[in-house]
């Protein structure tokens, strides 16, 4: 029998065991081999009756194949497939499988990672209704103040969208705390404020509670998501649906970051005149620091009189 370990010792893969029995199989167990080979998840969780019938074949060929493959039987074969099924499932499995992936040629990376992009940005065409995002942008220039929730690299993407907020001199801020110290982030808010989350695929606690908070304090909340769309649409007031990459490369936020981007811009050009002011204010700070002369017409008294844009 071919042995089932390869010449460094590591096991056989299910596919190298195929390959290297099919001839010693007969034609109902070599499908069943080829459909094993082919469709590891689903067998990882499949029961023998299950894959007899997938097969066309029966339940006691299927457990006649995978002995033929030298396992000791079908649980054995299962956990190993789902360990491999938890592996590809980690970041750093799903990392790791993108790697490869993407190869070792720099120019190759640069050209899958902009062609990836500019197809999330495509989708996001599809996804965001325009009577969604108008409505976001009517409830963030509404807003008393506006809470921008996000955990790990959407965190920071939060926290980007939040300055840009207070660039236009909106009370904007990021919660990136978690565990207890988030009450304190959610405490202040009020049926006048707007809570912003920035959620693809998993919902930690942390946002399980903003959104119950959210709710009992009838403040307004919007979801900017790729996954969470279905599962908390009843939850939130208006969703973003901002696609995040795909199987075949690790997340990109091309669109997410567009989305933010493009509230800014909408919310400019819906308050003008106080966007204005808030880029002239910048700049004049900027220049101060910077160490640039005070013009002649210094508009400190200005900025005393017109503050921030909310009460």
């Amino acid at each position: 029998m071919p042995a089932t370990k390869r010449p460094d010792d590591t096991p056989a893969s299910i596919e190298e065991r195929v390959v290297a029995r099919q001839e010693s199989l007969s034609a109902a167990e070599r499908k069943v081999a080829r459909y094993l080979a082919d469709h590891p998840d689903e067998v990882a969780f499949s029961s023998a009756e299950t894959l007899g019938r997938a097969t066309e074949t029966s339940d006691a060929t299927v457990i006649r194949t995978v002995k033929a493959l030298g396992y000791s039987g079908l649980p054995a074969l299962k956990k190993i497939l789902q360990g491999t099924v938890r592996e590809r499932l980690t970041p750093a499995g799903r990392f790791g499988k993108d790697l490869d992936d993407l190869g070792d040629d720099p120019d190759q990376v640069l050209s899958r990672v902009l062609t990836e992009s500019i197809d999330l940005l495509e989708r996001a065409r599809g996804t965001i209704r325009p009577d969604s995002f108008a409505a976001a942008v009517s409830m963030l220039v509404g807003a008393r103040e506006i809470v921008v929730l996000g955990y790990g690299g959407l965190g920071m993407l939060g926290t980007y969208l939040a300055l840009r907020l207070s660039r236009l001199r909106l009370r904007a801020r990021s919660a990136v705390t978690s565990g207890f110290l988030l009450a304190d982030e959610l405490l202040p808010l009020t049926e006048d404020d707007v809570l912003v989350v920035v959620a693809h695929q998993i919902v930690p606690t942390e946002i399980d509670v903003a959104l119950r908070h959210a709710h009992d304090v009838r403040a307004k909340v919007i979801l900017v998501t790729d996954m969470l769309a279905e599962a908390l649409g009843d939850r939130v007031s208006v969703t973003l649906s901002a696609p995040a990459g795909n199987s075949q490369l690790f997340s990109l936020q091309a669109a997410t970051l567009a989305v933010f981007d493009a509230l800014i811009l909408a919310i400019a050009v819906q308050d003008r005149e106080p966007a204005l002011l808030a880029l002239t204010l910048m700049n004049r700070l900027r220049g101060e620091l910077r160490g640039d002369p005070l013009p002649a017409d210094d508009t400190r008294t200005s900025r005393r009189r017109n503050g921030s844009r909310r009460a």
